[in-house]
């Protein structure tokens, strides 16, 4: 073979030579991408010099990939680059051992991350401006400059925001939002010029709705050493063996320390396999598993009274007459009406129950209270306390009744709870799979009902999980501060505010925790704020996705009333604040990091909707997704490897984790700060040339169009390819990391959180983040007594709203699953894949090698598949009233009858002819995620907003047609 000839000359003949032998991916895929620059040629003297060539590079980087793995892990990276190239990753293994007691976190990674090299120069990849020809979804495109695009959507972004108002530009956030860099930018520009993000945490199923109920809050979770503490670990509600690769360790390590393993799962999942026991359970039934094990905890006299009285609401007194807490405020005039009373053993009287801690001070609640009190008015009222009520209610789940809704025999049941109650410590795993049932929020609250009545909560090795996230609080001094220079100044505004609450007897987390509730009521006139509203909300009423649950009084739901008399009412409270509001359409939107026709449930509603209504609809990414072929613009995102920024992470694994630039961005592409500052900077532009100044948003702040750029640069101070300038500015102004500096972070890739971030979407931890040991959430509430922040101050279980008490739902209870898309008899569940994260690897090449089909196909049950007919790889159609599609059928002896499951990702061009599987699935609103004007249902960042349900799709499904096939 010749040595002179250049690199594609090479490969061609190296194809011809060689046949099945393997090259490195990352010589195959740079032949077909622009060139970065004039990288060196290498020489190759036959195939042992490409094999050679693997085992050398010019650098290698620490990095990581700013994607949403959540549960599963946020891992470091090392990056080899030649030639300009990224040709392959491997895992860090330098994770220091927390103490010699605990297993370390060593390897973190998986298969997904470890393609990544492969997958960012795969032929979906883009590197230039596109803009659509003809019409949307049809396919064609044509090369732009950065110039035209700009120009185009600027121009158009003025004609609306002139026209119509500031709140008619939406940002669609995604899964891979980073919390950092990427944030930065879209959170001043959402600032500056008061346009909406979506929250998308409802709406990808993630609210942990129950959890706020119960907590009043979501984010609290132990660091995954913690469960080698346990001794007994729930598998409740989730797949971690599957879900969770890097972590599993953890589980499986503790059960040689002696805990146990149980899982609870509708399916013989992976999970299950390497598990103790499995207990097979009804789809949708949880809730009513929990509440028979909490009967037997307190008919059986297990109930950790100590813990119960002091933690918990179940002391507090209800009135009969109302169904709402009694309050000083009913019984003395002037009276505080978030002072609550209960019934004190020692005085035998009426006290009100500690305020400013949870500490008893003397007091001796009594659980079992059912008396009669006079208010100030004269008049006498029969009051229960909350436990009174909990035993009534619990009467109706014996073992032998719950077996009968849940498909758990009695004998195992009661099992189960001896289990729980006669050892130490016990734990769950966290998991968003609850909630995206329609009654999640009851089943979430039973679980929870658990832990509180054993005292399992804020102890090492013991707790109920919430919703882990970690991320550090620079971000938000950032982005409100107008300069680096003015932070101080800036939250110096807050100061008089948060000195008069805490005086009042508010918590520091109560405060730092309605900042971000404070982001979803525009025009805040102390403090400049990003706008947010929820996802779900806006994607129903805007979007059309509520008029698939036209239907929806027919499915079971519960509901006292019409669907949609609960959703006007909400709106006009303002109980659920829609930004913009429902009479208001929007115009434009631009993706970021997101992907909404791949994920939203009832997605084809949206292109018939809200697609008509939008005059430029903008995507930022690296490749053409689902989203982005009906799309005007997409606009070349570097990837990961390609900018430096530093992302959130969770408490699971506390180490924030950074990416540090191993390679210039091919062709065309620009980082998001990079693009949204351009943008910024387009429009001050256009903005001068056609004489546009000041516009005012709808609340009357002022927007400032003419100088946006120089505002969200801080006058030029962090430009264009400053990414690593603003990583560096966010992590200085946080207080999480002090130990290392910002250069020696991006050496080492990662660093242990040093404390509990103070920023809205971590405080909830409430616990301290030990050098030496595991991370034990809720400490600060449960041994240092501080109040939860929830209207009683304590872990709630009787939610006194309006829309609970109609509903039946003031108390936890079960609610049978509904049969939501018609009256079919397969309920359609659903799970994380293992090969892939969201939507970003789901056409990979690689990752679709190791899927047990290549394409979407749904797992069905032995019997099921047989009485129709199916046999294992058969085309199949599934369907119910509100839609249908094909794909492949996995038979499979792991699932029930009646229980079919499919993975979650596939892209919709993945599916053969119309529909995917988010055409079956409506997602009705549940009303009591509506309900507002409450002390802690109220929508914030990452909560209390409503979700989306679609493990309770009904379906059926058919063998498709020979000729449906082939057409």
């Amino acid at each position: 073979m010749s040595v002179g000839i250049d690199r594609r000359g090479f490969l061609k003949s190296a194809a011809a030579l060689m046949g099945s032998l393997s090259i490195p991916s990352f010589v195959v895929n740079a032949t077909t991408l622009p060139a970065t620059g004039a990288p060196a040629v290498p020489i190759y003297e036959g195939w042992k010099d490409v094999y050679r060539a693997q085992w050398s590079w010019d650098k290698v980087v620490r990095s990581t990939h700013h994607l949403n793995c959540w549960f599963q892990a946020h891992c470091s990276w090392d990056v080899y680059v030649k030639d300009g190239l990224v040709y392959r990753e491997e895992q860090a293994g330098e994770y220091e051992q927390v103490n010699p007691e605990l297993p370390d976190y060593n390897p973190r990674g998986c298969q997904k991350g470890g393609c990544f090299s492969e997958r960012m120069y795969d032929p979906t990849r883009i590197t230039h401006p596109m803009r659509r020809v003809g019409p949307r979804g049809g396919g064609k495109w044509e090369r732009v400059s950065w110039d035209e695009a700009l120009t185009d959507i600027a121009d158009t972004y003025l004609d609306v925001t002139v026209e119509e108002g500031t709140d008619r530009t939406i940002w669609d956030l995604g899964p891979g939002i980073d919390l950092g860099v990427s944030m930065a930018a879209q959170g001043r520009f959402s600032m500056l010029t008061q346009s909406i993000g979506l929250d998308m945490d409802g709406e990808i199923g993630d609210s942990r709705r129950g959890t706020l109920e119960t907590f009043g809050k979501i984010t609290f979770e132990r660091s995954a050493d913690d469960y080698f503490y346990s001794d007994l670990i729930l598998f409740w509600g989730g797949n971690p063996v599957y879900t969770q690769i890097p972590q599993a360790h953890f589980f499986t390590e503790a059960r040689y320390r002696g805990a146990e393993i149980i899982s609870i799962a509708p399916d013989y999942n992976p999970s299950a396999t390497k598990s103790d026991l499995w207990i097979p359970i009804k789809p949708g039934t949880d809730g009513a598993l929990a509440l028979a094990i909490c009967h037997l905890i307190v008919e059986k006299g297990k109930v950790k009274e100590d813990f119960v009285k002091e933690q918990t609401d179940m002391p507090l007194l209800v009135r009969s007459d109302t169904n709402r807490y009694l309050k000083q405020a009913d019984l003395v005039e002037g009276g505080r009406e978030d002072f609550h009373m209960l019934w004190d053993a020692a005085s035998d009287g009426l006290k009100e129950a500690p305020f400013r801690s949870l500490a008893l001070e003397g007091l001796a609640p009594k659980l079992e209270v059912k008396t009669t009190v006079t208010l100030k008015d004269g008049q006498e009222v029969e009051v229960r306390s909350v436990f009174h009520r909990l035993r009534e209610r619990l009467a109706d789940y014996s073992p032998e009744k719950a077996t009968e809704m849940c498909g758990v025999t009695p004998k195992m049941i009661k099992y189960l709870a001896n289990r729980i109650t006669s050892v130490d410590k016990v734990s769950n795993i966290s998991q968003t799979s609850m909630c995206k049932y329609f009654h999640g929020n009851l089943t979430e609250r039973s679980m929870a009902l658990i832990f509180a009545l054993t005292g399992n909560i804020g102890r090492r090795g013991a707790g109920f999980s919430g919703f882990p996230l970690l991320t550090p609080d620079g971000g938000d001094k950032f982005i409100l501060s107008p300069t680096l220079k003015e932070v101080a100044q800036t939250f110096g505004k807050l100061e008089p505010l948060i000195t008069q609450r805490l005086e009042a007897g508010d918590t520091h987390e109560m405060v730092v925790g309605d900042l971000g509730r404070m982001m979803f009521v525009p025009g805040n006139p102390l403090i400049r704020l990003p706008v947010w509203t929820s996802g779900t909300l806006f994607w129903q009423v805007h979007g059309g996705i509520q008029e698939l649950s036209k239907n929806a009084d027919q499915w079971n739901l519960g509901n006292a009333r019409p669907l949609g008399e609960y959703l006007t009412e909400s709106l006009e409270k303002g109980w659920q604040p829609l930004n913009p509001p429902r009479d208001k359409p929007p115009r434009i939107m631009i993706s970021l990091c997101s992907n909404p026709l791949r994920r939203a449930r009832g997605s084809e509603k949206l292109i018939e909707v809200l697609w008509p209504k939008l005059r430029k609809v903008v995507v930022m990414d690296w490749r053409i997704n689902s989203t982005g072929r009906y799309a005007d613009y997409i606009l070349p995102v570097a990837p990961w490897y390609e900018r430096t920024s530093l992302k959130w992470v969770t408490p699971l694994s506390p180490y924030l984790t950074i990416t540090d630039k191993a390679t210039e961005p091919l062709g065309e592409s620009k980082t998001d700060w990079g693009i949204i500052v351009a943008l910024s900077e387009m429009i001050q532009k256009r903005a001068r040339a056609r004489q546009i100044t000041t516009v005012k948003s709808p609340q009357g702040l002022d927007v400032k169009l003419d100088s946006l750029y120089d505002d969200l640069t801080m006058q030029g101070e962090f430009k264009e390819g400053d990414d690593d300038k603003v990583a560096r500015a966010i992590y200085d102004l946080g207080g999480t990391h002090k130990k290392l500096s910002w250069d020696e972070l991006k050496e080492k890739g990662f660093a242990r959180f040093e404390k509990l971030p103070e920023e809205p979407s971590s405080i909830g931890n409430m616990c301290e983040f030990p050098e030496n040991d595991s991370i034990v959430p809720l400490t600060f509430h449960v041994r240092d007594k501080v109040p939860y922040p929830t209207s009683s101050r304590r872990i709630q279980f009787f939610v006194d709203h309006p829309f609970y008490d109609e509903l039946d739902e003031l108390l936890p209870r079960y609610k049978e699953p509904p049969m939501i898309g018609g009256d079919y008899p397969l309920m359609m569940t659903g799970g994380k894949t293992r090969w892939s994260i969201h939507s970003t690897w789901r056409d990979d090449s690689l990752m679709l090698r190791l899927e047990a089909r290549p394409e979407p196909y749904m797992l069905v049950s032995m019997i099921d598949a047989n009485a129709r007919g199916v046999g294992d790889g058969d085309r199949i159609r599934v369907f119910n009233d509100i839609g249908s599609f094909k794909c492949l059928a996995k038979v499979s002896p792991s699932l029930r009858p009646g229980q079919t499951l499919m993975y979650h990702a596939w892209e919709q061009y993945q599916f053969q002819g119309p529909g995917d599987m988010n055409s079956v699935s409506p997602s009705p609103l549940n009303p009591v995620e509506l309900a507002g004007g409450h002390p802690h249902l109220v929508a914030g960042v990452l909560q209390g907003q409503n979700s989306v349900f679609d493990r309770d799709s009904r379906i059926d499904f058919e063998r498709a047609d020979e000729q449906e096939v082939a057409a």
